[in-house]
C-alpha cells in the first residue's frame, strides 16, 4: 500500500514538473514564433501603387512621370530598401479621371496598396484623391497642380509640386522685378492684360495672377478666357489689340497657345512681352511652331535640368547627376523631361525621407512622418515642407525664355542659366 502511494505521489510530481516546463517551453515557442511573423513582415516589400495616364492623348507625359518615379525606386532600393525592405510598384493606367477613379478602387481593394503616388493631372488627383480619402489611403501628388486639389480637407493627400495659382502669382513678381525694369517703366504705369484657358487649370493661374498684380500694384486692364478647344480666336485678339497691353500673361495648352500667338500675329496685335503659364507655352512644340517669333517669350514653369553647379548641397548634386545619368541611360534622350524630373523628386521625398521617418507604409504613420519633415533642398531646387492641407509650400515655379527654338532658365537668378534678354520683344 505504501509502495502504491509513493508510485502515486512520484507519478504526480512527474507530471506537474513536465506541464511546468511544458508550458514554460510552449510560452518560448508562441514567442519564438511571433518574432518570427514580426521578422517576415519586416523583410516583407513595401507595396506602393502607381497612377499615371500611360494611354490616350497624354501617354508621353504620363510614361515620362512613371519612369521619373521608377528611377527613384530604383535609386532607394539600390541603396537598401526602406529601413531594409524593397519597394516594389504595383502599376495603373489612367488615361481620363474616371479610369482614376477606377483603378484606385483596384489597386486598393485587389492590391491592398496603402499609398498610391500619381497622378499627372489635375482631374485624375482630384479623381483619385476622393477614392483614396475614403479608404484611409494616402495619395502623393506629385504633379497635379490644380488649387483645388488641396482644398479639400484630405487628411491623406499631399502635393510636392506648385499649385496653379503660384505661377499666376510668380508671373507678376517676373513683371514687377524684371519686365518693367527692363522697358524702363514704373510697374504701376505697365498695361497687363491676363488671358487664360477656362478650365480649372487657367483659372487658378488667374486667380494667383490677380490676387498678386493687386499687391504689387499692377494695373490689369483686359481678361480674357477661352475654350482650350477654340479653333479661332480672332474676336478675343482684336478686343485685346482694342485694349493696348503692353504686357500679356497667357495661360493655355500647345494648340490654343500657338493659335493665340498665330492669331496675334495675323491681327496686328503687338506687346512689350508675354508671359506664358506653363503648359503650351513651355511645351518644345511652341519653339519649333513658332520658330523665332517665339524668341523672347517667357513661360513660367517648374524648375527642371538645374545646372549641377547650382545645387547648395552636395547629396544633392549628385543625386541630380545620378537621376540624370539613369534616366537617359534607360530611356533615352539628350535631357531628361520636365514630367520625368517632377515625377522623381515627389517619389524620391516619399521613400526616401517619409517612408524610413514613418517606420512602415501604415498611412496614419505616412501622414504624421509628412508633416513632421523639413527638406532644404531637393534635386528641383525647392525646399520641401508641407501644411496643413498637404501642400508643399515652397515649390515655387521658375520663368524660361525662349531662344532659338530652345528655352532657359532666367530666373530667379541663383538658379538662371542666363540673362532675361529681348525685352521688348523683337519685331513680332
Amino acid at each position: 500500500m505504501k509502495a502504491s502511494r509513493l508510485l502515486v505521489i512520484f507519478l504526480i510530481a512527474g507530471l506537474l514538473v513536465t506541464t511546468a516546463l511544458g508550458c514554460s517551453g510552449g510560452g518560448k515557442v508562441s514567442d519564438n514564433k511571433g518574432n518570427g511573423s514580426n521578422d517576415k513582415a519586416a523583410s516583407e516589400p513595401i507595396k506602393i501603387g502607381t497612377l499615371f495616364p500611360r494611354s490616350g492623348n497624354i501617354a508621353m507625359l504620363g510614361e515620362q512621370a512613371w519612369r521619373g518615379a521608377e528611377i527613384a525606386r530604383q535609386i532607394v532600393n539600390e541603396a537598401g530598401g526602406v529601413n531594409g525592405r524593397e519597394i516594389v510598384f504595383v502599376d495603373a493606367d489612367a488615361p481620363n479621371s474616371q479610369a482614376a477613379a477606377t483603378e484606385t478602387e483596384r489597386l486598393i481593394s485587389q492590391q491592398g496598396v496603402k499609398v498610391i503616388i500619381g497622378s499627372l493631372t489635375s482631374g485624375n488627383s482630384l479623381a483619385a484623391s476622393a477614392v483614396t480619402e475614403r479608404n484611409g489611403v494616402v495619395l502623393w501628388e506629385t504633379s497635379g497642380i490644380s488649387d483645388e486639389i488641396t482644398s479639400k480637407g484630405y487628411k491623406y493627400l499631399f502635393r510636392t509640386c506648385d499649385r496653379g495659382s503660384e505661377r499666376g502669382r510668380q508671373a507678376m513678381r517676373v513683371i514687377a522685378e524684371v519686365i518693367a525694369p527692363k522697358l524702363g517703366v514704373p510697374v504701376e504705369q505697365l498695361r497687363v492684360a491676363i488671358v487664360n484657358e477656362d478650365s480649372s487649370y487657367g483659372e487658378a493661374q488667374m486667380g494667383g495672377a490677380k490676387e498678386e498684380a493687386e499687391k504689387l500694384g499692377i494695373n490689369i486692364i483686359a481678361h480674357e478666357s477661352y475654350s482650350s478647344s477654340a479653333t479661332d480666336l480672332s474676336a478675343m485678339v482684336l478686343r485685346l489689340k482694342d485694349a493696348k497691353p503692353d504686357v500679356i500673361f497667357a495661360v493655355g495648352y500647345i494648340n490654343d497657345a500657338t493659335l493665340f500667338w498665330d492669331q496675334a500675329k495675323q491681327y496686328g496685335l503687338q506687346v512689350k512681352a508675354l508671359i506664358g503659364g506653363g503648359a503650351g507655352y513651355s511645351d518644345p512644340q511652341f519653339g519649333k511652331v513658332e520658330g523665332e517669333r517665339a524668341d523672347g517669350v517667357l513661360a513660367i514653369d517648374m524648375p527642371t535640368n538645374i545646372g549641377l553647379d547650382k545645387y547648395r548641397l552636395e547629396e544633392n548634386r549628385q543625386l541630380a547627376e545620378k537621376f540624370r545619368s539613369m534616366y537617359l541611360k534607360q530611356f533615352g534622350g539628350d535631357k531628361v523631361p520636365l514630367s520625368a524630373e517632377v515625377g522623381f523628386m515627389g517619389t524620391y521625398v516619399l521613400l526616401h525621407d517619409v517612408l524610413p521617418k514613418a517606420g512602415s507604409d501604415d498611412p496614419d504613420k505616412i501622414v504624421e512622418a509628412a508633416k513632421s519633415i523639413h527638406i532644404e533642398e531637393t534635386v528641383m531646387g525647392w525646399p520641401v515642407v508641407f501644411d496643413e492641407t498637404g501642400q508643399n509650400v515652397e515649390a515655387k515655379p521658375v520663368a524660361y525664355q525662349w531662344k532659338d527654338q530652345k528655352t532657359y532658365l532666367v530666373w530667379p537668378s541663383k538658379w538662371a542659366d542666363k540673362e532675361v534678354e529681348d525685352i521688348p520683344l523683337p519685331q513680332q
